[in-house]
């Protein structure tokens, strides 16, 4: 079986969800533009040896996946060597602030249909080879204090609501219907505090990166790592 995947031209801007294979050494910039005309750009170092295959993909969603209600991660990087048999494999989201539940919530979806794409669609076809696992949210500025105190409230709420279970009236029964919502909520902030990812089907555990980006000017936010 063959990855598919197009080939990404040197003067070639990536588009939206295609996945492309990358198969010369070059720099790879992802862009998020905001209404106020600030920016965030993520710079992806492709540097490729003897061996290497490389592949990219923005919001990628495969083809059999249906666009509508699709969960999309804005970056996935994947370098492989056929020589050496290993592959590194980044996948990551681009946030400009890291602090309300919200946040957190879309970025626990986002990594679980993310990693179950890269998985299907790449990974799957190459086993036993050694893998180099990078996790994570690129972000301007992460507020570890807000989601210590969202952790503290849905905890609270959570502990409250199985407490009194029991004794609950009508009203109060109808209520405890958000208990799936809090859990939700709860479970994907406190992922975010322990670093630590767990993929909902497989059960398999991943530790997060939160990279900052560095501030160029009143508009520019920037970072780049190698692929």
């Amino acid at each position: 079986m063959e990855i598919k995947a197009r080939e990404l031209k040197m003067a070639e801007v990536p588009g939206k969800t295609e996945l492309y294979e990358v198969e010369r050494s070059r720099d790879i910039v992802v862009k998020e533009k905001h209404d106020d005309g600030s920016l965030e750009q993520v710079i992806l170092e492709y540097c490729m040896d003897e061996g290497d295959v490389g592949y990219f993909a923005k919001e990628y969603r495969p083809a059999n996946v249906q666009k509508e209600g699709a969960k999309k991660v804005d970056i996935t990087a994947v370098m492989l060597n056929h020589v050496k048999r290993c592959a590194r494999w980044h996948l990551y989201d681009v946030k400009k602030t890291l602090a309300g539940e919200d946040v957190a919530v879309k970025l626990y979806n986002q990594w679980n249909s993310g990693l179950g794409y890269l998985q299907k669609n790449i990974l799957d076809y190459f086993p036993g080879y050694s893998m180099k696992q990078d996790l994570g949210v690129i972000t301007r500025y992460y507020d570890e204090g807000k989601m210590e105190q969202h952790r503290d409230e849905y905890q609270t709420f959570c502990d409250g609501m199985e407490k009194d279970s029991g004794t609950m009236n009508l009203a109060r029964r109808k209520k405890r219907m958000d208990i799936g919502k809090c859990r939700a909520r709860l479970k994907a902030v406190r992922a975010i505090l322990d670093r630590s990812f767990r993929v909902e089907d497989e059960g398999d555990t991943y530790e997060i990166h939160i990279r900052l980006l560095h501030r160029e000017n009143d508009k520019l936010y920037v970072t780049r790592f190698p692929i």
